[in-house]
């Protein structure tokens, strides 16, 4: 397996996650674009160590490339895409071990490059100019597995990726989703959309209060979604640190309950 950085990216970033719906208190950078050679850094350091899986490049309808790490299942179950927190790359912590793991269990995965800001942004708010990168990335990512895959695709997302995902998915209602796991998902949902799939809503027992704090409202929202539930991860730290052998049971056991 490929090795895992959980290195000091992911925790000078953690606080700027929490403030990603609108909370922060700073100007927003007004960069409006992924750092690209972030990115490519990101690349050089991950594929050339890459074991599990296949480095793809994948192009948005805008002419963005970006690296994509395709683990491909025979006879596979499903396919599921997954999205990163902030800063980070595809194969990092929580989502590198999904990415791979799940593989393990039968299922096809695509692990994203998300956009990402500078090492030093400090705004979670400044990720919202990216959003619609972000979801044009998904929708590349969703269009790469359906042209091998007729089957629909779960969304597995995580800290900053989640509220990516949910971008793309309310503005794209008639996506070809079969499920959503939201993994420490920040805020309440918003106006969620009347999702024709169903929803795992997973955090941390002692997840940011931003996290767990609005719980209880997004629980319930879930309740107009069939199929939909919430689950706290008792070992389950800031963004679910500590918890990522119970993500992975109840991620596989939710996936695994969906119809073929």
């Amino acid at each position: 397996m490929a090795p895992r950085r959980s290195g000091s990216a992911f925790r000078t970033l953690a606080m700027a996650a929490l403030a990603t719906f609108g909370l922060a208190t700073t100007t927003a950078s007004a960069q409006t674009t992924s750092d690209f050679a972030r990115e490519r850094r990101w690349a050089a350091e991950i594929v050339p160590s890459l074991v599990v899986g296949e480095a793809v490049t994948l192009t948005t309808d805008a002419g963005v490339s970006f690296l994509a790490l395709h683990t491909p299942v025979p006879n596979a179950k499903r396919a599921v895409l997954l999205t990163h927190g902030p800063g980070l790359h595809p194969d990092h912590g929580i989502v590198g071990e999904l990415r791979t793991q799940l593989a393990d269990r039968g299922t096809t995965t695509l692990s994203l490059q998300m956009p990402v800001l500078a090492a030093d942004t400090e705004s979670g708010e400044a990720y919202r100019a990216l959003f619609p990168d972000a979801a044009r990335r998904i929708a590349a990512g969703i269009e790469f597995l359906r042209g091998r895959d007729t089957r629909p695709v779960a969304i597995v997302s995580h800290a900053m990726g989640s509220a990516m995902a949910y971008e793309y998915l309310r503005t794209q209602t008639d996506a070809p989703v079969a499920a959503w796991v939201a993994l420490s998902y920040y805020g309440d949902f918003g106006d969620l959309p009347a999702f024709r799939f169903p929803i795992l809503d997973v955090y941390g027992d002692s997840d940011y209060w931003g996290i767990r704090g609005p719980a209880f409202v997004r629980a319930w929202k879930l309740r107009a979604v069939p199929g939909s539930r919430q689950l706290a991860i008792a070992d389950g730290g800031r963004f679910l640190a500590g918890g990522e052998k119970s993500v992975l049971r109840e991620v596989a056991a939710f996936l695994d309950a969906l119809p073929k």
